[in-house]
């Protein structure tokens, strides 16, 4: 905004109702891409388990899956209306933001659980 300007600036900081909204946008957007995860590790568990086959196993395996997941990779017909939502209800940097916050968060879980497993006798 320039001095002598009245124009308001175009990207006002959000209210608290926008920024609701974008929070809801974002939980039902993860909330979909996990579910959509968690399918996907179910479906190659028990694809990896009904085939003996090792090279099978090591492409289509759990192995073969992330124990997490990154908002951005999946298909674009997979959670297509919750991203939408969520990338019109956010600022980008809040997009932004919060994706690289929800990966690092399960990376986290990821690596307590790995760690739990090796501990035990």
């Amino acid at each position: 905004m320039l001095f002598g300007t009245t124009h308001a600036c175009e990207t006002d900081p959000p209210n608290r109702s926008s920024r609701a909204q974008c929070w809801t946008a974002r939980d039902g957007y993860f909330g979909c891409l996990a579910q959509h995860h968690h399918q996907k590790r179910i479906e190659n568990s028990s694809s990896s388990s009904s085939s003996s086959d090792s090279s099978t196993r090591s492409h289509h395996g759990p192995s073969a899956l992330k124990y997490y997941f990154v908002p951005g990779e999946e298909p674009s017909s997979v959670c297509s209306d919750e991203r939408s939502n969520y990338h019109s209800s956010c600022m980008k940097s809040w997009v932004d933001h919060f994706n690289k916050r929800i990966v690092n968060e399960q990376r986290s879980v990821a690596t307590q659980v790995g760690l739990s497993k090796s501990r035990l006798p």
